[in-house]
């Protein structure tokens, strides 16, 4: 059985990233524009809620920035405690933390009508 308010809060966070990729297609990708910080997190919002972890490797191919640039943010993430790992599946499997989903969810709530 499903929860429609977290399939609303999935569909809005991939909403967003639609948004966001669609928008590089008008203006060029030089990262003037950009927001890899939001669109990582909202990468891994949308897989913590599909119950899984994601790894590096998948969030450095879905995201619209480098690899390094995505690796700091994820560090900063870390230090902020918004991510962790994922517990037997090694170090470069993360999730959301509680905390931070919670916060996501809060957020995702509030512009829900726009």
């Amino acid at each position: 059985m499903t929860d429609p308010i977290l399939d609303n809060h999935v569909a809005r966070a991939q909403r967003f990233l639609a948004m966001q990729r669609e928008r590089s297609l008008f203006f060029s990708n030089d990262g003037i524009f950009g927001d890899p910080a939001w669109e990582l997190l909202l990468e891994i919002y949308i897989a913590t809620e599909k119950q899984e972890c994601i790894s590096r490797d998948e969030l450095f191919a879905e995201l619209s920035t480098t690899p390094a640039i995505a690796s700091r943010w994820i560090s900063v993430f870390f230090d902020r405690q918004y991510v962790t790992d994922c517990e037997g599946q090694g170090a470069d499997n993360i999730r959301m933390t509680d905390n931070a989903r919670q916060a996501c969810v809060a957020y995702l709530d509030s512009v829900m009508n726009l």
